[in-house]
């Protein structure tokens, strides 16, 4: 029995001690495998001492070169797995830790990487970084990350992981470069931890996560966040792609550090996009708001968040810049915010590229600036509700708005091509506060909305609707409260509108929302200003300066060649939508050297009127102008009694009148530079010398017929039969081409102008203006002189008599 004890005992010894070998043996190769210490650094070497604390793995990181307050390591591997941490044991002076990976491995980051007090920390490893789901920071200094092959120096020198010296020459001044050699390997971050259960303003685990005001950045080749976040209150996030050979400077701020890439000749990619539908989120958001740098050759950013601002809190924005050398596209729901949804200032967002693309929903928020050399495309939207009753939907677009008393950021697009179209907008606004679950909205908005330029060289093109039609698709600046609307600004070659879509500067309460407040009480719409070559309004649509009370937008058109309106499109500066007072706005359109030009009957409008207050003036310089008619109040209440509105008209009209009060009408003036009085006029001589030399009729000449003709010239007075278009020398009349399907608004046959023309029949109709029509144009037979002098054409020539000698008669005869 004692044997058998003795023998149990040894037996429990030997697993004993082997479970105790086991356990050391699975430190020291889990120390090999995951940190390794390379001996470049001598004496110096880093000393890598595992531990198991709380029942958490810690490799604790002694030793080092020390040099001032920099705190170097050099490691043959570097990874940390899940639940372990790899403890920096630095000294509190430290400034700067430096570590570099020499080896051949991925970093592969899923655990803790932890530092005493503020010490900045540098990672670098070229062969790649992977931060994993679980991965997170536990440093109070900034953190750089990079694939760089070494840290350049203010003094010249260099800490390479490519070509680590057996004693390496190590300085205490200040790094100042990342290094690339001849490649650039990826890095990838797709965490999600939630140290200490930290999250951030989405709820999300805060990810890779820096102290305050601090720097965390991402230098290699392709960076992805996958999944993964990023958080840096009041911070610096830089996310720079760079290709081979290349260098990247860096320079200490109060941030921690910038990053300038003057050195870089070719970049890779940026992506920051969802993993298993679990979106990516860069968080700069604090008191002040951090500021976000992206840098790299093609920037996706699909189904992610780039948040420089509290959106709820009230908080100033940071600054987003986006740098790529071809194109940024932004996807799937995106969200780029650098503006407060409270009171506090819109952050900026810039943008240089050749290519931006914005569509699926994805959104900028904030004061932008956008340089596109070659071009700007805005697409669609998503199915995804404004408003409760699913009356709007969330468009694609670039977006500056204030919902306090602070004013908006600005919006400005330097391009080449602007293409808008599925109900995608460009839009400042000053904004009541909406609240979706009770569907109120509180007009607390007393700060003005932001200014909208477009410098877009070669066209821009809006084009169409959202599916369901609840969004335009066009350039918007508008206000829904007391804030004044902002003015809207555009210079390009080509202005294509069509398809419902439009550009719009306004002032009106938003619909189907219950107001928490005086919905009439609103500020003034802004002004909208175009420089094009040609304009081109197509199948509805429109340039508007309305307001539903308060005075009407202005709407100033300087074109080079060409406007031309087609299939019920407008140009409105209306003012009273709602039947409410204020006077309508007023529409200047310079086309001295082009053409303004309508379809006669394409009901395509240009109007200047109020409901209740005063019309506005429309003042028209123009080479020629065809298709329109220059209606005054009465004749659209001729017309259009019910209503009294121009849009209920089958021609194309221009009209600038009251709709309730006809003593408070507009003016229209048409003002044709080529119809000079002066020009082509001849005044004729009292006393004709010879009469048969000034005025031939229609004479036998050896027995044949001769042809003759009667030509007027001058300023285009002669009207032509108003039954046929105006030509090209006409002055604008109130004439109009009829047409024997004319009806009014509510399809009756009530006739436009007096009795309608009808087909197969010999009688005349009535025409415009009640003017009817001449009788039949006989040729002259000759002429005579009056009593006073004066020369009277004739169809019969009268016979002469001695009791007439008051009258000369002359006839072919006579000649």
């Amino acid at each position: 029995m004692s044997g058998n004890r003795r023998s149990w005992c040894w037996e429990l010894g030997i697993v004993s001690t082997l479970a105790i070998a086991g356990v050391l043996t699975f430190f020291e190769n889990f120390a090999l495998a995951q940190i390794q210490r390379d001996g470049t650094l001598g004496s110096e070497s880093s000393i890598i001492t595992p531990k198991l604390i709380d029942g958490q793995s810690i490799d604790q990181i002694d030793g080092g070169a020390v040099r001032g307050t920099n705190l170097y390591h050099s490691f043959e591997q570097f990874s940390v797995s899940a639940g372990s941490t790899a403890h920096f044991n630095n000294a509190i002076n430290i400034q700067n830790i430096i570590s570099r990976v020499t080896g051949n491995s991925i970093s592969n980051i899923d655990g803790i990487l932890k530092a005493n007090g503020t010490a900045n920390l540098f990672l670098i490893n070229p062969n790649g970084i992977v931060f994993g789901s679980n991965a997170s920071l536990n440093i109070g200094g900034s953190f750089v990350a990079s694939t760089a092959s070494s840290l350049n120096f203010a003094d010249g020198t260099k800490f390479s992981a490519t070509s680590p010296q057996t004693t390496p020459l190590l300085t205490l001044s200040v790094p100042i470069g990342l290094q690339f050699g001849a490649t650039a390997a990826p890095i990838r971050n797709q965490s999600q931890a939630k140290p200490d259960g930290a999250v951030n303003i989405f709820r999300q685990g805060v990810g890779l996560q820096v102290q305050q005001g601090k720097t965390l950045a991402l230098i290699g080749g392709d960076i992805t966040l996958e999944g993964g976040n990023i958080t840096a209150k009041d911070g610096r996030v830089e996310l720079g792609s760079v290709a081979g050979n290349s260098l990247v400077s860096l320079s200490p701020t109060n941030q921690g550090w910038a990053f300038g890439y003057e050195g870089v000749q070719n970049f890779q990619n940026v992506e920051v996009i969802q993993l298993n539908k679990i979106r990516s989120t860069v968080d700069t958001h604090g008191e002040d708001g951090g500021n976000i740098h992206v840098q790299g050759r093609l920037v996706r950013v699909a189904g992610g968040f780039l948040i420089l601002v509290d959106l709820f809190g009230g908080q100033s924005g940071g600054d987003l810049r986006v740098d790529a050398s071809e194109s940024v596209v932004v996807e799937q729901d995106t969200q780029l915010f650098t503006q407060s949804l409270s009171n506090g200032n819109s952050g900026n967002i810039n943008v240089t590229t050749q290519k931006l693309v914005v569509r699926s929903g994805a959104q900028l928020h904030g004061q932008l600036t956008i340089n596109a050399s070659d071009s700007v495309e805005l697409i669609g939207g998503t199915s995804i509700p404004v408003f409760r009753d699913g009356s709007d939907l969330i468009s694609s677009g670039l977006f500056s708005a204030t919902y306090g008393n602070k004013n908006a950021g600005s919006i400005t697009i330097n391009t080449g091509k602007l293409r808008i179209q599925g109900g995608a907008r460009i839009s400042t606004s000053s904004e009541g506060i909406y609240r979706f679950i009770s569907n109120q909205l509180t007009p607390k908005n007393t700060g003005k909305a932001g200014s909208l330029t477009v410098n877009a060289s070669d066209s821009v093109e809006l084009i169409g609707t959202s599916p369901n039609g609840s969004r335009l698709s066009g350039l918007f600046s508008g206000t829904e409260g007391p804030g004044d609307g902002g003015n809207l600004t555009l210079t390009t070659g080509q202005l294509i509108i069509k398809d419902g879509a439009a550009i719009t500067v306004s002032s009106q309460a938003r619909k189907n929302v219950i107001y928490i407040g005086d919905p009439t009480n609103l500020g003034k719409a802004g002004d909208l200003n175009i420089i094009a070559r040609s304009i081109l309004l197509d199948n509805k649509g429109k340039l508007t300066a309305e307001t539903e009370s308060g005075l009407g937008g202005n709407i100033t058109l300087q074109v080079r060649d060409l406007l031309l309106m087609r299939r019920e499109s407008k140009i409105t500066t209306n003012a009273g939508k709602t039947g409410l007072g204020g006077d309508g706005g007023n529409i200047t359109i310079k086309a001295p050297n082009g053409f303004v030009v309508a379809a006669p009957f394409a009901n395509s409008d240009i109007t200047a009127n109020a409901f209740s207050g005063s019309g506005g003036k429309i003042t028209i310089t123009t080479k020629n102008i065809f298709g329109f008619v220059s209606r005054t109040r009465a004749d659209v209440e001729r017309l259009d009694p019910e209503e009294i509105n121009p849009k209920n008209l089958r021609t194309s009209d221009i009209t600038a009148f009251s709709q309730q009060n006809p003593l408070l009408n507009g003016t229209v003036q048409i003002n044709s530079p080529d119809a000079d009085p002066s020009k082509g006029l001849v005044e004729l001589p009292v006393n004709l010398d010879d009469a048969s030399q000034q005025i031939t009729a229609g004479c036998n000449s050896g027995g044949k017929i001769a042809s003759s003709s009667f030509v007027a010239t001058g300023r285009g007075g002669l009207a032509p039969d108003p039954t046929e278009l105006l030509i090209a020398d006409a002055v604008l009349a109130d004439w109009i081409t009829l047409s024997p399907e004319s009806e009014n608004r509510a399809g009756s046959l009530q006739k436009e102008v007096g009795v309608q023309a009808q087909p197969n029949t010999e009688e005349k109709s009535q025409k415009v203006n009640s003017v009817n029509e001449p009788t039949q144009i006989v040729e002259a037979q000759g002429w005579v002189i009056d009593a006073n002098g004066k020369v009277v054409l004739v169809a019969q020539v009268p016979i002469a008599s001695p009791h007439n000698s008051s009258l000369t008669a002359t006839s072919c005869a006579a000649n």
